[in-house]
């Protein structure tokens, strides 16, 4: 167990604020770079920081989407879904919940 908690703390979810994103976009298909920052009461320079480490890692996806005016969307990848359930299942045996 103790060497899975130490594998967690470097991946890319084990920073509690990206923890929070990939959980906030689990679900929902996808998610506006504004409704994510209001939801979290980030700052729009550290939620693109922390985004941007995720993308880096394939774990968020974002992209520009066109209506009234130009958003930017969050959604998680595959990848990013894979990761995130290793990371909960993980944090549910620490607990013994699993």
């Amino acid at each position: 167990m103790i060497e899975e908690l130490a594998k967690l703390s470097k991946s890319p979810l084990g920073n509690p604020t990206r923890l929070a994103i990939a959980l906030y976009l689990l679900s929902r298909e996808r998610a506006t770079f504004a409704g994510l920052r209001k939801a979290l009461n980030l700052t729009a320079g550290n939620l693109e920081f922390h985004l941007k480490a995720l993308e880096d890692a394939g774990i968020v996806r974002t992209y520009y989407g066109f209506g009234k005016r130009p958003r930017k969307f969050v959604e998680l990848t595959e990848e990013g879904v894979e990761e995130l359930s290793e990371v909960l299942r993980v944090l549910r045996e620490a607990v013994g919940d699993g």
